[in-house]
């Protein structure tokens, strides 16, 4: 006769399988951030830096694949993303003394 194999009570317990769900709902979520993490160091490894995206411009411009006009727009626009917020100096009047000034 075949036996079958009897699984023990402590598995059929639901304490015991809603432990071993968490379990491995830890060990998905682990999987799936490290997945996402590894991805987001590649990616923001792609990234070209400021003077290789200018370089190859420059080479496009060279090709004849863009015009002078397009160059500059995209260079004024590249300054004006990575320069921020301008923030202007108050102007001084000549009455005012600054520290470096002997009077």
């Amino acid at each position: 006769m075949i036996e079958m194999m009897v699984m023990p009570d402590f598995f059929t317990s639901p304490l015991v399988q809603a432990a071993t769900s968490v379990v491995i709902l830890c060990i998905l979520i682990s999987a799936a951030f490290y997945v996402v993490a590894s991805y987001r160091d590649y990616v923001a490894d792609d990234q070209e830096t400021g003077s290789d995206a200018l370089l190859k411009l420059l080479e496009m411009h060279r090709k004849g694949d863009i015009s002078e006009e397009e160059i500059r727009t995209i260079q004024a626009r590249t300054q004006q993303q990575s320069a921020g917020p301008i923030i202007h100096d108050e102007p001084t009047s000549p009455d005012d003394s600054s520290p470096n000034t002997q009077t």
